[in-house]
């Protein structure tokens, strides 16, 4: 049988391709910053499909329902620099960029999808020139604050207008956009029109190997249309006159490339095919490569309540901590209400006194999650676990367990 004969008809959103099989349904889910105020808001209510399919033609991982792009990102609530190892990152980050393609002080850098403007500062010290562009209420923050940024989804409309004002751009920054964006061919479209001719574009987002080797199924959700592997990016940039010519991969976001992309006519040879090569090996680009990664994630979601719940008959008091979007993905899926999971905290104060959307479990600040004396804090954004683990040993003198929710559910046990 088709995997996919009784779905609506849906193209791939690179290449237009309607031959997109299913990797894994996870049913109706709320849109995981629908953070609610209390029980009288039901902006949590909406719920849509979280269907992950594979294009059989580009390889790209996508999932099939679409929200629309304004209802999810014209007020945001997430900021970048929230934890120490952003912040440490960001550093790190703007002095590569710095060493590797700042020729002249003031070479005109774009961010797309600059959120708060945090990274920007970065740039803009070690000696770019720089603007951003995101869809966000974070815009204007970051106009506030004296960094300049374009309050929209970026796309060839928005390139020609940076062209025509400043000029191309030398060095165009991506960071976790490619995977959000439901105009992914438009956004490619955009960062051609807007590269110079020697220009370079380095991109980075979370890396698809990670989703299914690492089972992180929770990075799934309508923000997220796409996961990326260096051959489905390859893929698509080829469609616009661009190549691949560089790649690295750091530890953000549970594993991410970078990877550099310039014109298809840049006198220097596409340098990930060994990359592509592995991917190939490992079928990470192939549907036979993902034939268990669905039973993995229903036995993940077995073990995690089952844990849950154990802990509670034996009376155990058991919080979350990190109310990142990827936690209220699992929190739904695997349907973690208050009764398992009373409170979760969040260092954001933009989320503290809000309920995480479906579940309703209200958020609060560090220090009130330590206030009710849990037993054990499961950690919601893993992809900070050791920071996070540290924090609390040390800055607040927790003594009890941690809980890891993924690949499959892991306890740090209790200090004696």
């Amino acid at each position: 049988m088709n995997p996919h004969s009784s779905l609506s008809p849906f193209r791939c959103r690179a290449c237009d391709s309607p031959d997109t099989p299913l990797l894994l349904d996870m049913g109706r889910l709320p849109l995981a910053n629908a953070f609610t105020t209390g029980a009288d808001d039901h902006s949590d209510d909406f719920r849509e499909h979280l269907r992950l399919v594979m294009c059989a033609n580009c390889q790209l991982v996508q999932i099939r329902d679409e929200v629309d792009r304004d209802k999810l990102f014209s007020s945001y609530l997430w900021v970048i620099g929230t934890s120490e190892t952003t912040r440490r990152y960001a550093k790190w980050f703007s002095s590569r960029l710095a060493e590797r393609y700042l020729a002249k002080a003031g070479a005109k850098l774009v961010e797309v999808a600059s959120n708060d403007g945090f990274f920007l500062e970065h740039y803009r010290e070690v000696g770019f020139d720089v603007l951003g562009v995101d869809p966000s209420n974070l815009a204007a923050e970051a106009n506030e604050r004296g960094v300049p940024s374009i309050r929209a989804f970026f796309g060839q409309e928005v390139a020609r207008r940076i062209v025509s004002d400043r000029g191309h751009a030398e060095v165009i920054v991506a960071r976790n956009v490619l995977g959000h964006a439901s105009e992914l061919q438009d956004l490619a479209a955009g960062l051609k029109l807007l590269l110079a001719p020697d220009g370079v574009c380095v991109i980075e987002s979370p890396y698809a190997y990670f989703l299914r080797n690492e089972l992180q199924y929770d990075t799934i959700f309508h923000e997220h249309p796409s996961y990326l592997t260096a051959g489905s990016v390859s893929n698509l940039m080829a469609r616009f006159g661009l190549k691949l010519t560089d790649a690295t991969f750091v530890q953000m976001n549970g594993g991410s490339f970078v990877f550099e992309v310039r014109h298809a006519d840049f006198p220097s040879a596409t340098g990930v095919q060994s990359i592509i090569d592995f991917e190939s090996l490992i079928g990470l680009n192939s549907l036979a490569g993902w034939n268990e990664f669905a039973r993995s994630v229903e036995l993940q979601r077995e073990r995690f309540v089952g844990l849950l719940a154990d802990l509670k008959h034996q009376g155990k008091l058991v919080v979350g901590y990190g109310a990142a979007a990827k936690c209220m993905t699992m929190l739904n899926y695997c349907n973690i209400t208050p009764d398992l999971l009373p409170l979760m905290g969040d260092a954001n104060p933009r989320k503290q006194g809000l309920f995480c959307p479906g579940v309703r479990i209200p958020v609060v600040s560090p220090e009130q999650l330590i206030e009710s004396r849990p037993d054990y804090i499961m950690i919601g954004a893993w992809n900070f676990k050791d920071e996070i683990i540290q924090t609390f040993r040390e800055k607040h003198g927790y003594r009890g367990g941690f809980i890891l929710p993924l690949p499959m559910p892991s306890v740090v046990e209790a200090l004696a």
